[in-house]
């Protein structure tokens, strides 16, 4: 049976980004959230979710701050994750980040705080299960350092791209990869 796809946008995105509306093109009974830029708030959420659609019956998509999310989730919730350019550390990737933020995709900002970042930290997950994963990457993020992912993810399904970028570049190409995997 195909699961729910539950995409969980990153940092400064929406559920409807490139890669919601990508995964809203294929997989018509996905969910596609737009999340709070509070992590508290976005993971309650994404909760809520998992709870009212049963965790064996979803499959977690998470982009950037989304693969973090997704990660955290995937272990708490023994669920199968697809990651596509995940952070790996946000509180030390997203330190940098304090201040104003502005969300391109519909012209709204929020203000990151250190507080916000410092939340970030019990959601951080030191030891996964590998076989809950499939991650994408692309070495030309210019975002996020993939070998840092490939390291963490090493004994997981791995798939390393030349080039790209951090808004992983032929998305759509992952697509039966993602559907497989939603499958297992």
């Amino acid at each position: 049976m195909q699961k729910v796809l539950l995409y969980l946008h990153g940092f400064r995105s929406v559920g409807l980004c490139y890669k919601g509306k990508q995964i809203a093109s294929f997989a018509p009974n996905s969910l596609t959230p737009n999340l709070s830029y509070v992590p508290d708030l976005a993971i309650a959420y994404a909760e809520e979710l998992i709870k009212k659609y049963g965790a064996q019956n979803l499959c977690l998509i998470g982009s950037s701050l989304g693969g973090y999310y997704a990660t955290y989730l995937a272990e708490k919730y023994a669920m199968k994750a697809v990651l596509v350019n995940p952070v790996i550390n946000a509180y030390k990737t997203l330190l940098p980040a304090i201040g104003q933020v502005n969300v391109s995709y519909n012209n709204t900002s929020f203000f990151w705080s250190l507080n916000l970042v410092e939340s970030l930290k019990k959601y951080f997950v030191d030891s996964i299960t590998p076989e809950l994963y499939c991650v994408l990457l692309q070495s030309g993020d210019q975002v996020l350092d993939c070998r840092i992912a490939a390291q963490k993810f090493k004994d997981s399904k791995l798939i390393i791209e030349e080039g790209g970028s951090h808004h992983f570049d032929n998305f759509t190409n992952q697509k039966d990869t993602i559907l497989f995997w939603a499958k297992k």
